[in-house]
């Protein structure tokens, strides 16, 4: 029932983006590793660089969902609870990272040069 829900909230977020022309974040954030709750998210526009962004949700007995986006609101990664260490790729401060859980996700920032 809970997998529903989560495939449920997903789809919803996905009409929601592609229905709409721009994506903004609530909350910018720095590059630094924390641990995050739900919510979406995008690195400070003041972080020019690249980084290779690593997650970890860390209540594996809740279901999670972690979705990033480019700056024109499409998908680049997705991933339904992913219970051990995770590689979401490169991002940028033009990227989005939306975060859909019952917990905490731990978000690892590793600057490519």
């Amino acid at each position: 029932m809970r997998k529903k829900a989560i495939y449920i909230a997903a789809l919803i977020i996905a009409v929601i983006i592609f229905t709409t022309n721009n994506v903004y974040a609530n909350t910018p954030i720095e590059p630094i590793n924390k641990v995050y709750k739900e919510g979406i998210y995008s690195l400070d526009k003041n972080y020019k660089g690249k980084y290779n962004l690593q997650y970890k949700f860390a209540n594996k007995n809740s279901d999670s969902a972690i979705i990033v986006l480019d700056e024109n609101a499409n998908i680049v990664y997705k991933n339904i609870n992913c219970n051990r260490k995770c590689n979401a790729g490169t991002i940028t401060n033009k990227n989005t990272i939306i975060l859909i859980t019952d917990g905490e996700v731990e978000l690892d920032f590793t600057k490519i040069n």
